[in-house]
């Protein structure tokens, strides 16, 4: 879409509105530096516009980012404040994905009773695909909390020359393209660099890398 839209000239983020779904992915993907730079580039755009929904949908898939980063009660701030903006502004789809996010960082706790609010909505818009992912959640029960990877202590530095520098690009959130210009090697190179620190460190995203490094710190 991204490609589409630039080749046609359009840069309203309205016309597509595909950004914070975008966004999103790259966050379950282990991405949040890039979705973070997406976010960014669209917000200055939808600023420009004037464009409320978009916003408040660009701060949803933000709170993500900033969940992935461990900033839960700040993401769940953030995820109150688009609730309530895209209710007001009427998108109730939108509204209802916010509270369901809501909800499932809230679901951390005890309580599946922070479901019914997303639920409840997703009813309303007879979204039930949505629904059912709701359904889903409610019935796994809660989330256990996020450990971090059970990799050796010292693993990080176990790692080759090439790979404890693109490690350490990426605990500055660097994106793969960022790491790339820096180091002066492809992306290509950075991906597959980042596929040998995973294998070895026995772990499966970027956030796990940061996670990893915070617990070395902490044990030092």
């Amino acid at each position: 879409m991204r490609e589409l839209e630039h080749g046609m000239g359009i840069s309203d983020p309205a016309r597509g509105r595909w950004q914070g779904d975008l966004a999103e992915a790259l966050v379950r993907i282990g991405e949040p530096g890039e979705a973070q730079e997406l976010i960014d580039v669209t917000r200055v755009r939808a600023l420009r516009l004037n464009r409320a929904s978009v916003l408040a949908v660009l701060d949803r898939a933000e709170a993500l980012v900033r969940s992935a980063r461990g900033e839960h009660q700040a993401a769940q701030t953030q995820l109150a404040s688009a609730q309530e903006r895209l209710a007001a502004l009427g998108y109730g789809l939108e509204e209802a994905r916010a509270a369901f996010a809501l909800a499932r960082l809230r679901g951390r706790g005890p309580a599946p009773a922070a479901y019914d609010e997303a639920a409840r909505l997703f009813r309303r818009c007879r979204a039930l695909p949505w629904l059912r992912q709701v359904e889903r959640a409610v019935a796994a029960g809660p989330a256990e909390p996020e450990t971090v990877p059970a990799a050796a202590p010292g693993a990080l530095d176990g790692l080759a020359a090439m790979e404890r520098q693109v490690a350490a690009l990426v605990m500055e959130g660097a994106t793969n393209r960022e790491i790339a210009g820096r180091l002066f090697i492809s992306v290509k190179t950075v991906e597959a660099t980042l596929t040998r620190v995973y294998r070895k460190l026995g772990i499966r995203s970027r956030v796990d890398i940061v996670r990893l490094a915070a617990a070395a710190r902490r044990t030092k």
